[in-house]
């Protein structure tokens, strides 16, 4: 991850885009990226066996987790994506669970600035000056839309004491056991 602190916004001119979500949403992404961005380079790294229908392969290579060579060895994979010097690195936060470990570790180790695209399209560069955007986007997946909801609050200042309570009648009981 790079550009945290910077407020520079790359070309999207060498862009990996990690497919971790519906095709739909990598399509309209990837059309994004071919018509209004101009991208020259677009790979993708795909959790599907082939790639996405907007994908066009005289721009890109497309890469699956699922292929042979790189099934089951991750950091093969992530060391031959950092040999090519992206700008940008697109990872599709699309509420599904797909590949979760996968894009937040090629977005770790890839040395270009990240940008996160929602489940409508709509993305964002993930750095300081984009914080309220993100933190907007984690509170809808949590749940917490519009203001801190007073049962969210509850649960979070008792969640202490429950674990206290669960600790100490667990203690209890197996010291109990121990005694007989």
């Amino acid at each position: 991850m790079r550009g945290i602190f910077s407020r520079r916004l790359p070309s999207l001119d060498q862009v990996l885009v990690v497919e971790s979500g519906p095709r739909e949403l990598a399509d309209k992404f990837l059309r994004h990226l071919y018509e209004v961005q101009a991208s020259r380079q677009v790979d993708v790294v795909t959790c599907y066996g082939s790639a996405p229908p907007a994908f066009q392969p005289e721009r890109g290579i497309c890469y699956s987790i699922h292929d042979l060579e790189f099934a089951g060895k991750r950091f093969k994979l992530i060391g031959r994506l950092c040999q090519t010097r992206y700008a940008a690195v697109s990872i599709l936060c699309s509420g599904t669970p797909i590949m979760t470990r996968w894009k937040w570790l090629i977005a770790l180790r890839i040395p270009a600035k990240t940008l996160i695209v929602n489940e409508n399209g709509d993305f964002f560069f993930f750095d300081w000056y984009h914080w309220r955007i993100a933190r907007t986007m984690v509170a809808n997946r949590m749940g917490v839309y519009g203001g801190l909801r007073i049962d969210l609050l509850g649960q979070l200042l008792l969640f202490p004491f429950t674990l206290a309570f669960l600790s100490l009648y667990a203690a209890a009981i197996h010291l109990r056991r121990a005694l007989r």
